[in-house]
């Protein structure tokens, strides 16, 4: 897409082309655009309530997503002991499979259909997107 283009009209504009642009953790968490996943509050609430492990797996996944890499194998949904609801991801590498755990609360649900969908580049890691809420 045109650099110009991106920069007179935002980052979450869909090039006519057909390619998809970046999301931010601002689109993320609708502090540009107008279609966020999540408000920050709200991501923050979320965030806060995962276990270490969670945290972990959930940085994993978003890392996993930021490299482009393609889920396998079909999304079941879960509850785990604590009553949330979640899903096992599997991503596909090079020479390997991996899976975590991905808790699908805090507008993380949407978010997977919309990355498995081919909506958009995934432009962040959590901690990045942690900042960027901690930051409203």
């Amino acid at each position: 897409m045109n650099k110009v283009f991106v920069r007179l009209h935002g980052e979450g504009v869909k090039s006519t082309n057909g390619s998809n642009l970046k999301l931010t953790a601002k689109l993320f968490l609708g502090k540009e655009g107008d279609n966020p996943y999540a408000a920050p509050t709200g991501f923050l609430k979320f965030a806060c309530s995962l276990r270490e492990t969670e945290v972990e797996q959930t940085e994993q996944c978003l890392q996993c997503m930021k490299d482009g890499l393609r889920t396998i194998g079909s999304i079941v949904t879960r509850v785990d002991k604590g009553g949330r609801r979640y899903t096992f991801l599997n991503f596909l590498k090079l020479n390997a499979t991996v899976g975590f755990k991905y808790i699908l609360e805090g507008g993380m649900d949407q978010f997977l259909k919309d990355y498995m969908d081919g909506k958009f580049q995934v432009a962040f890691t959590l901690e990045e997107l942690v900042e960027e809420a901690m930051n409203a």
